[in-house]
């Protein structure tokens, strides 16, 4: 099939959405599909896919943008229709593949050159209005349910990354055609213990200190004042450990440095910005423990599959946002607070036995979750929705419509 995927955000960038929509289409194109990617006119060059960039035109007004809704992303979203407009008069496809919010965007396309949408739906539209503090209004809130309603309703099939979130599509539209497909960022190239302790001795880590780590977006919603705020308790039974926090941008460093100042601990914190996606194998090499200490939400952070798969022991809060995937079998579990991230890292960093037996559970979940069987026929029941919409048949009968007459002799 053609497909045209819309990415509201700026894309490529090595976090969140962005990421989520760059393995998205490597795996479409595994698959066998053609794919167009339209998105914002800013961000990175996508590395190593094969797969056409068409971006925004107009005045963005901006060269980066941050993560979650912003009145900047409501006009962004109407350059990226009108170049989604034109892109759909130049050229046909089978279908059109949508995140987030574009999906919005898709089923006024769609609906206007009849042709069907997938709706890959990473959160709860409304739910991320208030998580992100957007707005407390009750009926803004309520119009972002009425949009999540409409783009569910209208879509041939949703793609959602987590139980928590297809249970979201159901309570908009009972009736939607709902596909459970976990993000797995499968790192591009395998790591050891060479490449691990490289890292550890750019930051003058010892041999003897044992080291957390933590990767990905920086933003308030990830709870990392939680986190420096479990430190010091770490501290006391694990005198050694060292905090290593890589994936932010300048303003968030400071503000976490300024953090780990006034808590004491700015002497154990590492604090290091966004690096390419193709380095975090080495950090995750470098680490004895990885954690994830976010409470709110219900879409699960990318890195936790990576996490499982990297063969280190993972703690993360006992919240929605991560047990909908982790289980005690293959991560330790905390309280939603300081005092349990403390103790679940004091834990994974004390009891060796258990940390073996945490990353043995860990390649038994990953194995469910990420079995490329499943994958596959999750890929293979998009396509099957999108031929029930009449996607390809569409285009067929329309290439057929225009074919000239076979000469006659």
């Amino acid at each position: 099939m053609r497909i045209l995927k819309i990415v509201p955000q700026a894309f490529y960038a090595p976090r969140g959405t962005p990421l989520s929509a760059y393995h998205r289409a490597r795996e479409l194109l595994a698959q066998g599909h053609q794919v167009d990617i339209l998105t914002y006119g800013i961000g990175e060059p996508p590395p190593g896919l094969n797969a056409r960039l068409f971006r925004a035109r107009g005045p963005h007004f901006c060269r980066s943008l941050r993560a979650g809704p912003s009145g900047r992303k409501i006009w962004l979203d109407v350059l990226l229709f009108s170049s989604l407009i034109g892109r759909l008069c130049r050229e046909r496809y089978d279908a059109l593949y949508a995140h987030e919010e574009a999906a919005l965007l898709a089923r006024i396309a769609g609906a206007i050159f009849r042709i069907p949408y997938v709706y890959d739906m990473h959160s709860s539209l409304p739910l991320q209005i208030t998580d992100w503090k957007f707005s407390q209004s009750r009926s803004v809130v309520a119009l972002f349910r009425w949009v999540e309603r409409v783009c569910v309703r209208g879509a041939c099939a949703v793609v959602a990354i987590s139980p928590a979130v297809a249970r979201a599509a159901r309570t908009a539209w009972p009736a939607a055609r709902c596909i459970e497909l976990a993000n797995y960022f499968e790192l591009q190239e395998a790591s050891d213990s060479a490449d691990g302790t490289a890292i550890r001795a750019r930051h003058q880590i010892g041999a003897h200190e044992k080291l957390i780590v933590y990767t990905g977006s920086f933003v308030a919603l990830q709870a990392l004042d939680l986190l420096l705020e479990a430190i010091p308790r770490v501290l006391v039974s694990v005198p050694g450990a060292r905090l290593l926090l890589v994936g932010g941008a300048e303003p968030e460093l400071s503000e976490l440095r300024a953090t780990a100042e006034r808590l004491g601990i700015a002497e154990r914190v590492i604090l290091e910005r966004a690096r390419p996606q193709a380095e975090i194998a080495a950090y995750l090499a470098a680490a004895d423990v990885l954690v994830s200490p976010r409470v709110q939400g219900i879409n699960p952070p990318g890195k936790l599959l990576s996490y499982l798969a990297s063969g280190r022991p993972v703690v993360a809060t006992d919240t929605l946002v991560h047990n909908q995937l982790l289980t005690r079998e293959c991560a330790i579990l905390t309280r939603p607070d300081a005092t349990g991230l403390a103790d679940g890292l004091t834990l994974a960093l004390t009891d060796p036995a258990l940390a073996a037996r945490l990353t043995q559970g860990s390649r038994r979940v990953l194995a469910q979750l990420c079995c490329q069987s499943a994958r596959d026929a999750a890929y293979q029941e998009i396509a099957s929705a999108v031929v029930a919409a009449g996607g390809p048949r569409r285009r067929a009968s329309l290439a057929s419509a225009h074919r000239p007459p076979p000469r006659r002799h």
